[in-house]
């Protein structure tokens, strides 16, 4: 019995410390000094079990004795303590104190987990100057003291070293408050003497955007490196006192930002060192013709201010003109005197009625920050002219066109060709004289064709006499052959050929006016859906990244057949081939 009771006793006494010690290391912090000066970082590092499930501790509480420099890093490890395997995750974070003294580190929880809080003695930092010929120093500076909200400010960081430093060497970057940060390109290194003594420079330049009104504070950077002592047993010997740790900081600056002016016209608040707008055309605006596009592209570039920022170009639709704009094109680039934006935007402009039409006068008002006064981008007034329009470019019934030998022009006349072509192998003679006999092929057929086409047109009338009515369109032979004509440019799908080819079919079918543009075709209609097929149409042909599929070209046939099937129809009516009456009343 009492061996027994021995034997319970000393379970119990292995057992509790073992379940101590697991439930102490569940969530544990620490730092790696206890004992730092101002300009000195302190690294923290919380551990936590992954028993307690991937919760990330909360460090709303360190704020208040310290800064948290950079962003918290994570590390996953495990430790085998004598069979027994523990995982954890550590979270690593950068910390510099707010002021001298004995501050606290607080404690962290999560669930029922709590760590214990940390006493740091901090003491004041020592100040590096290069009127010392200090071996590593840092300069920051801005460019302005005083500027406008959303006005580019220009921060430039300089680390000035006389010696090496070990790799690990971390330079951090502007934290500011309410304001877009970014860096400009990469590091520049060169070598600058100050005060007789010649030093590397590394020079890192920043731009900054306040987004609000008010006094901007920009906090220091911070410098932390290790170099080793001269004449230190490094090379031979872990000596850890033949090494120093270098933490620098640099200037805070108090920058005052300026609201947008009340005396600002304009909608968008553009402050730039300087605006410049330039205008181009696809083609000639002074002879185009009724349904024939051109593009008009305008670029709007700013020094010191992000493309995203410049504003969109906008047209009104007036009678006889739609504007169908591309998407816009931005830009940025940077050097040393800051950040350039480009955007640059097209729109294809389409006449649907002759005559003179006026783009109004471009105006962009920006401020100028250089000379701290009101500016314009101005684009003149434009007129484009509009001729009624040309039956050149559209496809006649029955017209073939031109099929080139192997992709090149028809065959010059000159007799020095003739000459310089007697060489032609017995392969280009055998081609030749195959599509010799393809064309006198489709020749025969064709005027065969026209033949038959002919005989409908003479015999008609005499053997069924017609009453048209000037409000009823017939659909005559030419429009059935531009029909045919039409359907094959849908089953291509080429928007334009389909544009073009629909204006061939409409003004051989309505013969009692020309028909030249999408426009007056769907006036001569005056049906909706018919309307918004053609929109859409046209759509596809000037908008960007459309193609002939965006528009329901099926439907479009479909409508056009049953148009043309409606012509016929009225031409086929007993009201057109009925009998006279007996007898005259």
């Amino acid at each position: 019995m009492v061996k027994r009771i021995i034997f319970i006793l000393s379970l119990l006494c292995l057992t509790l410390p073992a379940q101590s010690q697991t439930q102490a290391q569940l969530l544990s912090a620490f730092v790696d000094r206890n004992e730092i000066t101002l300009s000195e970082i302190l690294t923290l590092t919380i551990r936590v079990d992954n028993t307690l499930g991937n919760t990330r501790p909360s460090l709303a509480g360190l704020n208040r004795d310290f800064e948290q420099i950079g962003n918290v890093s994570t590390r996953s490890s495990y430790s085998n303590i004598n069979g027994t395997v523990q995982s954890f995750v550590d979270y690593i974070v950068q910390v510099r104190p707010r002021s001298t003294g004995t501050l606290t580190i607080p404690s962290f929880r999560i669930s029922s987990e709590v760590t214990t809080p940390i006493t740091i003695s901090v003491g004041e930092a020592e100040q590096l100057s290069n009127a010392g010929n200090d071996e590593i120093f840092i300069f920051s500076e801005v460019s302005k003291e005083r500027v406008y909200v959303q006005e580019q400010l220009l921060y430039t960081i300089k680390l000035y070293y006389s010696i090496s430093f070990d790799q690990g060497a971390q330079l951090t970057s502007p934290q500011v408050a309410d304001s877009v940060v970014q860096q400009l390109g990469s590091d520049e290194t060169y070598s600058e003497i100050v005060e007789g003594v010649r030093y590397n420079v590394t020079e890192r330049n920043f731009v900054i955007f306040p987004q609000s009104s008010g006094e901007l504070t920009i906090p220091p950077v911070y410098f932390t490196a290790t170099v080793g002592r001269r004449g230190g047993l490094t090379r031979f010997f872990n000596n850890r006192t033949s090494v120093r740790e270098i933490n620098l900081s640099s200037n805070i600056h108090l920058i005052d930002v300026q609201g947008k002016p009340a005396s600002f016209p304009g909608q968008t608040w553009l402050p730039a060192s300087n605006i410049s707008i330039i205008e181009s055309w696809s083609g000639p605006v002074e002879n185009l013709s009724i349904g024939e596009s051109v593009t008009r592209n305008i670029q709007i570039a700013a020094n010191g201010l992000s493309s995203s920022l410049l504003p969109g170009i906008s047209y009104d639709d007036a009678p006889g003109l739609k504007f169908y704009p591309d998407q816009p094109e931005r830009e940025d680039s940077a050097n040393e005197l800051g950040v350039t934006g480009s955007r640059t935007e097209g729109t294809a402009i389409v006449p649907s009625e002759a005559g003179d039409f006026v783009i109004p006068e471009l105006v962009i008002p920006w401020w100028n920050t250089t000379t701290d006064s009101l500016e314009r981008a101005v684009i003149p007034a434009r007129t484009i002219t509009v001729l009624p329009g040309a039956t050149a470019n559209i496809p006649q019934p029955g017209a073939f066109p031109a099929i080139p030998l192997n992709g090149q022009n028809a065959p010059d006349s000159n007799p020095q060709s003739s000459t310089n072509n007697s060489g032609l192998t017995l392969f280009w003679i055998s081609t030749t004289a195959v599509f010799a006999v393809a064309w006198f092929f489709s020749t025969t057929m064709w005027m065969r064709n026209r033949r038959q086409l002919a005989f409908m047109t003479t015999a008609t009338p005499a053997m069924m006499p017609q009453q048209r009515s000037k409000s009823t369109p017939v659909a005559s032979p030419d429009a059935g052959a531009a029909l045919k004509v039409f359907k094959t440019s849908v089953d291509k799908g080429n928007a334009d050929e389909i544009r073009r080819c629909l204006i061939a079919w409409a003004d051989a079918f309505y013969q009692d006016e020309k028909v030249l543009s999408l426009s007056q075709l769907s006036q001569r209609v005056g049906d909706t859906e018919f309307d918004a097929l053609l929109q859409s149409l046209e759509q596809s042909i000037y908008s960007v990244g459309k193609d002939a599929e965006a528009f329901d070209k099926n439907a479009l046939l479909a409508f056009v057949i049953q148009v043309h099937q409606k012509g016929s129809h009225n031409k086929k009516s007993k009201k057109d081939y009925g009998l006279p009456p007996l007898y005259k009343n």
